[in-house]
């Protein structure tokens, strides 16, 4: 294999354990990016060591800005983006020129074991059922690989996600820690976690196959709140199935993901532009009261 692709979250990363510190405003968010740029680099480096020759690293969580391009293994090449402009977000990057793609740092679905198990949107969305399976991201984001024809050679994260990697994924799958609950692990010494990486890439360059690609695609979303499925079945192609559910359908994976992608986002700007209405209202009224 000679060209890879490595889709990177945060919350499967060794080290990384508490959802307050994945966002820009908790106070341990530097040292849990620095952690994911460790392994990220790590990653890379076992890659080239291997003989792979090109990299291409895509940054996925949350607004998809953690990994600093100046703390990036230089050999790799990467997608720099406003994460809401990503058409395909976790998968932004991706084409058939790949021979394998590398799910690293990532969780388990919403609703199962695994720390910081969640979907996609965690405060927004309970479950995906895709083709009338459930899916977390690493099913649905390796469909989209499997469109292009790229296989997913290797994911990691904490030993419950590994469970369902084996569901999912069926490829090979290095433990970056072991789940205690849900904001809980027991990490390895760093130097166990590079032994592990070290064998885990070697296995999975090993892997010489080109997936199957099957065509016409359903989708189910269901949210939290109804509010959200009532917000986007006033879309085009976008069919509400009771309070909370809403299903899509394309003929290709590829256009079913970036619709998806499409109406969580649309219902996250609906969210946040309540939210600062709410605020902007709040404020207003704090002004009134303290100035007449």
């Amino acid at each position: 294999m000679k060209k890879i692709y490595i889709s990177a979250d945060i919350e499967g990363i060794w080290g990384n354990s508490n959802p307050a510190n994945t966002a820009k405003n908790g106070y341990l968010y530097s040292e849990y990016c620095t952690n994911m740029m460790n392994e990220v680099n790590l990653v890379i480096d076992l890659l080239f060591q291997n003989g792979v020759e090109e990299v291409v690293v895509n940054d996925s969580h949350g607004n998809m800005d953690n990994l600093l391009p100046s703390k990036l293994d230089p050999r790799a090449a990467f997608v720099s983006a406003n994460g809401a402009y990503k058409e395909f977000g976790m998968m932004e990057g991706l084409d058939d020129s790949f021979d394998g793609a590398l799910f690293i740092g990532y969780h388990s679905r919403c609703n199962s074991p695994g720390v910081m198990a969640h979907t996609i949107w965690g405060t927004m969305v309970r479950k995906i059922v895709v083709d009338g399976k459930e899916l977390g991201e690493s099913g649905i984001n390796r469909l989209l690989a499997n469109e292009f024809g790229v296989p997913v050679i290797l994911a990691s994260g904490d030993s419950e996600y590994g469970k369902q990697v084996e569901e999912e994924l069926g490829c090979v799958f290095v433990e970056t820690k072991k789940t205690l609950n849900n904001q809980c692990a027991l990490c390895c010494s760093f130097n166990e976690l590079k032994n592990r990486y070290t064998y885990g890439i070697q296995e999975a360059l090993k892997v010489d196959e080109k997936p199957a690609v099957s065509s016409s695609h359903t989708m189910e979303i269901t949210f939290h709140h109804s509010r959200n499925a009532d917000f986007v079945s006033r879309m085009d192609n976008v069919e509400k199935m009771d309070d909370c559910t809403v299903r899509i359908e394309k003929e290709t994976y590829k256009d079913l993901y970036a619709l998806m992608r499409f109406v969580i986002k649309v219902c996250n700007a609906y969210a946040e532009n309540k939210k600062t209405i709410l605020v902007l209202a709040s404020r207003m009224v704090s002004f009134v009261y303290y100035y007449f």
